[in-house]
């Protein structure tokens, strides 16, 4: 957990070399609603509820002040008013034999409470991962489910315009698995509309290419953390798919010494948030086709892969990015975490 908590700690806090650059008015960033991004880092605690399938551990138990969700998204105009969509990466801490943590897709309604305070309340589909050991057997096990939150936003004044305070609440809510509820306190940013530079500009149409090294993590006790490399060619999409992305990768994880040692290939369409001109954040899935040597049963197989990536543009022929990447298997043994920096470059 400490790995990704600093990772996302990453992803999230670059956004602060910014700072100089909003105070000058380069970039706009208000928390009046026009159309930016918006990010935050929250921690916290909380409780679950309920009971697990196949005599998993359940009942009600306790957070361990190890409860924490990124977020990142960008206010949309809609029928319902002032809103966003939020790409956010919920843990929800460590209760006794449970470890659960997963993505969400939401959908945020955005309202002022007055002159200082902003409401927000939030719901969206919640695919999650639970860790726990049955039977002196620890195993993976995934359900989709809601994931509802509610947040107030207090202004502070003394950082950059558009920071603010922020107390969220959230609910997961798993058919078939236990319940949960915490309350999160941290710091979020709301963006004003990034004004373009040509020489930062990702070119679309022209392949990029690049890789990443890093590390990977086996979410089971008893495993080894193994170097890890990516290589990719991504193509940015034109004006009519105007912040969409397509990514193919050669995937190598390395061998954690008793249960993964895999690489394969992936495919992936991600959303690309400029933040600001030089800064930008993506989410991104895809199918991800890989071979395990260490699985006994069927070693080749169809998984699922979810990026969080941060962007920085060094010129508009090269990018710098960190980047979390989920290894999603559907299977009770084999998800795995990629943490990684790497570059990329548009060859002319």
């Amino acid at each position: 957990m400490i790995q990704k908590t600093v990772i996302l700690a990453l992803l999230l806090g670059s956004a602060a070399c910014h700072h100089a650059r909003a105070q000058t008015g380069t970039v706009p960033a208000t928390d009046s609603g026009e159309p930016g991004a918006y990010l935050s880092l929250e921690f916290g605690n909380g409780r679950i509820y309920g009971s697990n399938p196949d005599d998993a551990p359940g009942g009600s138990r306790s957070m361990g002040r190890r409860a924490f969700e990124a977020r990142a998204g960008r206010e949309e105009p809609s029928p319902l008013g002032p809103g966003r969509i939020d790409f956010v990466h919920y843990n929800e801490g460590h209760p006794d034999n449970n470890h659960r943590d997963g993505f969400a897709l939401q959908w945020v309604g955005v309202r002022p409470l007055g002159s200082t305070l902003t409401g927000e309340l939030g719901i969206g589909p919640y695919l999650s991962m639970n860790t726990t050991t049955i039977d002196g057997r620890e195993v993976d096990d995934s359900h989709w489910g809601l994931l509802l939150g509610g947040a107030l936003r207090l202004p502070l004044r003394s950082l950059p315009p558009g920071t603010h305070l922020r107390l969220g609440v959230n609910y997961a809510w798993m058919p078939g698995a236990h319940r949960s509820a915490a309350v999160l306190l941290g710091l979020g940013r709301q963006f004003g509309p990034a004004q373009p530079e040509p020489d930062t500009e990702p070119k679309t149409g022209p392949w990029w290419f690049g890789g990443s090294i890093g590390r990977s993590i086996t979410n089971m006790s008893d495993t080894d953390g193994a170097n890890a490399g990516v290589l990719e060619a991504r193509k940015y999409l034109d004006e009519r798919f105007a912040h969409w992305a397509l990514s193919g990768k050669l995937i190598w994880e390395g061998d954690d010494g008793r249960r993964v040692d895999r690489d394969g290939v992936a495919a992936q369409l991600s959303y690309v948030q400029q933040v600001t001109p030089r800064f930008a954040m993506s989410a991104g899935v895809g199918p991800y086709v890989a071979r395990n040597d260490r699985d006994e049963d069927d070693k080749t197989r169809a998984n699922l892969l979810i990026s969080f990536q941060a962007e920085r543009a060094l010129s508009s022929e090269t990018r710098a990015f960190v980047n979390f990447n989920r290894v999603k298997t559907f299977r009770r043994t084999n998800d795995r975490d990629l943490l990684q920096i790497g570059i990329l470059r548009r060859f002319r």
